[in-house]
């Protein structure tokens, strides 16, 4: 707490409001609160930052503006990628800077999807799931949905939930991953 003091802590906080009433009223104005029927889409949902299983879990995929736009050059040219933002990200941990927003938008490739969006509806519609190291992967079986994680998780144990070893394959794994299927049994025995 070295040279805090009242009047700064005040300042910042106020700071840090204004921020983050510009960046909610930013994402309710430029998300999408409706997945489109008629797209084909692979669901890609942003993990809460600073977080654990990201940091330690996928070191290489901290940057989650890189991340997406890597994965959107590696999806089939007939797919788009639709990116959610963390529910508890702006109550938690503050929004993301609105820079980052604006820099997935300008992909032609991605769509944001509002943080009120339930995954689970995203999850039905989508027809891949791609985590950096969340539950979402395993998720997305109980939806008869495969996925990619890239962290190393134990439920990659599951053989509809695949786990990327290289960024070299990752163009390959996805197209290899839209076409597995889930088998309710092998949930059943990782469960």
């Amino acid at each position: 707490y070295y040279g805090r003091n009242k009047l700064k802590v005040l300042f910042q906080e106020i700071d840090i409001s204004i921020k983050r009433y510009f960046r909610k009223k930013y994402i309710n104005q430029n998300f999408l609160r409706q997945i489109p029927k008629d797209s084909q889409f692979i669901f890609l949902p942003l993990q809460q930052e600073p977080e654990r299983s990201l940091l330690l879990s996928a070191p290489d995929y901290k940057n989650q503006v890189e991340t997406v736009e890597y994965v959107s050059k590696c999806i089939p040219k007939d797919y788009l990628l639709f990116v959610k933002e963390h529910p508890t990200q702006g109550s938690g941990r503050d929004w993301r800077k609105i820079s980052n927003y604006k820099a997935m938008q300008n992909n032609p490739k991605v769509r944001l999807i509002h943080p009120s969006v339930p995954a689970d509806k995203i999850i039905q519609k989508s027809k891949l799931v791609i985590s950096v190291s969340g539950t979402i992967a395993l998720e997305s079986t109980f939806f008869n949905k495969p996925s990619i994680t890239i962290a190393d998780n134990d439920y990659t144990l599951i053989p509809s939930i695949s786990r990327l070893n290289s960024k070299n394959e990752f163009r390959e794994l996805i197209e290899n991953s839209l076409g597995k299927k889930v088998e309710p049994g092998y949930i059943g025995k990782y469960l």
